[in-house]
């Protein structure tokens, strides 16, 4: 255990993961120095450096911020979350992956609350892991997502530890692929049970013959000791039949991935009833797949949180293309889009727009560009018709104009609802062609 009392403390970045630190220091009557490259608001009594020198005569203890490469820095670093894995008790579940870590964590706790578990979430998903610290006993359950950039330092002493998938991401931060991927790795050392994604090349090559395995083929016979996997038209754990797939609420095969992972998690814990309930229950998490409502018979879909070229893909690849168009674009963070041009060739209709729409381009050649969010959902409108789904699946990060996913989701939602207002007060409310 990290002794921290009586230390010099540095808080290197002050986002939400090291706001919520200086928070539990704070409360432990340890007062650290934050360093950020521009000025930010710190509680009274704590001292901050900011500027251009903000690293200069960095020292201590340095918890770095997330988005802060440990190399910026220099020496040991640790992150918050890697702090609270150590700190909190209790059974701890870590989920990485390129893609569906958050549906997949999601699943994975309310399976747990569904079978009477006291289990909370946490990490990359949203709230902290150190906010947990104080509430999560020795009978409680911490669902933790890890992304890579948390876990670059980190050696985390997890219960269960799963990798969803493994796919081109982050290239924009990460020096090259083979460093990603061993960021991803890192969640499975020291882990007591790993969970890995059968189905794919660069998971499975993780693995070995005491891991627990999960696949949409049927791997009953490959003589693994545990596993998830798809047989006979149902969800089966080991040699036991759960659900019919077709049950499943969330749409989309990764998805059933998402769930055949959550279940080899969550299943030794809580059994067969609380899995099949939370599968044909749960239809999913914001801004992922997120039904919008309809104008004039067109549907509008908010799946703002695809920020790689291989989630929208799979989500697209859950809609009919001939009643399907996309808006894309964004962030660029150096991936390669030409992975692309099979799925967006099938689609009614692409508009792109941001900041690597002329990157995309090439890979949607009947695509249509335009400059704001609200045009290409105005656009996009136009193209479909009545019965179409129009969809968001960025393929990209949306830094370019938007604080995060969420603000592009939130300005989406009211794009559409502009939209709606626009064809009420024009008379444009009797139907699309």
């Amino acid at each position: 255990m990290l002794e921290l009392k009586g230390q010099l403390v540095t808080l290197v970045g002050y986002g939400e993961s090291n706001r919520a630190m200086c928070r539990f220091l704070m409360e432990r009557d340890i007062y650290p120095i934050v360093r950020n490259p521009v000025a930010v608001e710190v509680p009274r009594g704590i001292e901050g450096v900011f500027g251009d020198g903000y690293l200069d005569g960095c020292g201590g203890i340095v918890f770095r911020s997330p988005g802060v490469r440990p190399d910026k820095i220099g020496g040991n670093t640790y992150t918050e979350a890697g702090y609270a894995l150590e700190e909190c008790r209790g059974v701890k579940i870590g989920v990485s992956g390129s893609d569906g870590k958050t549906t997949t964590s999601t699943l994975i706790y309310l399976m747990l609350m569904q079978g009477g578990k006291n289990a909370y979430l946490g990490g990359n998903i949203g709230t902290p892991l150190i906010s947990f610290c104080d509430k999560v006993g020795k009978d409680g359950y911490l669902v933790a997502e890890l992304s890579s950039f948390q876990l670059m330092d980190m050696e985390p002493c997890l219960d269960v530890a799963c990798i969803t998938n493994i796919t081109e991401n982050h290239l924009d931060w990460h020096l090259d692929m083979d460093e990603y991927v061993s960021a991803k790795g890192r969640i499975l050392k020291n882990a007591r049970r790993r969970v890995l994604n059968y189905d794919d090349e660069a998971v499975f090559s993780l693995g070995g013959e005491r891991d627990t395995y999960f696949s949409l083929r049927d791997i009953r016979s490959k003589g693994f000791k545990e596993f998830a996997c798809v047989a006979e038209g149902h969800i089966y754990y080991c040699e036991k039949r759960l659900f019919p797939v077709k049950d499943i609420c969330l749409k989309g095969e990764f998805n059933i991935k998402n769930v055949l992972c959550a279940v080899a998690c969550a299943y030794p814990y809580v059994g067969a009833e609380p899995c099949g309930r939370v599968a044909r229950s749960f239809c999913g998490v914001d801004n992922r797949m997120e039904p919008m409502g309809e104008i004039n018979g067109v549907s509008f879909v908010n799946s703002a949180i695809d920020s790689t070229p291989s989630r929208t893909i799979k989500t697209l690849s859950a809609f009919e293309p001939k009643r399907t168009v996309a808006i894309l674009g964004g962030y660029d963070k150096s991936l390669s889009y030409e992975c692309l041009g099979g799925i967006l060739g099938e689609l009614k209709g692409v508009v792109l727009c941001g900041e690597n729409r002329d990157k995309i381009l090439p890979f949607a050649k009947n695509a249509k560009c335009v400059n704001t969010l609200g045009e290409a959902v105005f656009l996009a409108f136009k193209l479909a018709s009545k019965g179409d789904t129009v969809v968001l699946s960025p393929a990209s990060a949306s830094f370019d104009m938007f604080k995060n996913y969420k603000e592009k989701a939130q300005r989406f939602k009211q794009e559409i609802k502009n939209l709606r207002n626009f064809t009420d007060r024009n008379g444009l409310n009797d139907g699309k062609n």
